[in-house]
């Protein structure tokens, strides 16, 4: 398995990679390229989330706690007072930093559901979702960002089986195909869970006929052949 350092390492090389081409292509503004990059970076780390000893994991939740809190600000708006929006954002924090961290940590396998493709379908359903709920993206460009995650999530994913071979004494190790599956072979039932929250999120993703639209545009490729060089 990868190490933290590949991981990011390989995921902010990539989002490099993947926010240059389309910014090149005109779809997005500098911020929104920059955005995707650092989807890229997050989705490189997504799968290991259900790692009950990695400070990784424990940044995570304290990142996703942050961002929570300061959406449960805003949902109760400038009307609450100060005291209400300072309790309402504590709640959330420990709320999802020692609550939810601690239900990941007692209920999930490391290698397991979160480390398939069906997991990093669900996160990028669900950056597409807040893309263009929240931060009021265009659908394009909100499905760009979630396509950005997927990515990095892939690359992950990538990087845990190339390393489960051993090219020195030319052996697979017991590791491989842990990483790189469509879904938990050994918890059908999880599986079935997550499946389900992604059909649920579709309900908020931008429309589906911009995604069939972005990922069959032979413009859109053939300006990325003519920037290439």
């Amino acid at each position: 398995m990868a190490n933290f350092q590949t991981h990011l390492g390989g995921a902010a090389l990539g989002g490099g990679l993947i926010a240059s081409s389309i910014l090149a292509t005109g779809m997005t503004t500098l911020p929104q390229a920059i955005s995707g990059w650092l989807l890229v970076m997050l989705g490189g780390l997504l799968p290991d989330i259900d790692s009950n000893h990695s400070n990784v994991v424990r940044g995570l939740f304290s990142v996703f706690g942050g961002m929570i809190a300061i959406l449960s600000i805003i949902i109760l708006g400038a009307d609450a007072s100060i005291v209400m929006m300072w309790l309402a954002g504590t709640v959330s924090f420990i709320f999802v930093r020692y609550g939810l961290w601690y239900a990941f940590s007692r209920f999930t396998v490391h290698r397991g559901i979160f480390h398939s493709l069906l997991a990093g379908a669900l996160f990028s359903l669900l950056a597409a979702a807040l893309s263009y709920q929240l931060v009021e993206l265009n659908s394009k460009v909100s499905w760009l960002m979630g396509i950005c995650l997927f990515s990095g999530f892939v690359i992950h994913l990538l990087l845990d089986e190339c390393y489960s071979v051993d090219l020195v004494n030319g052996r697979i190790k017991r590791s491989f195909g842990t990483a790189m599956k469509l879904f938990d072979y050994n918890n059908w039932l999880n599986s079935l869970w997550m499946l389900m929250a992604g059909v649920a999120l579709l309900l908020l993703a931008p429309p589906w006929q911009d995604l069939w639209s972005l990922l069959t545009n032979m413009e859109l490729l053939s300006s990325l052949r003519r920037q290439l060089w």
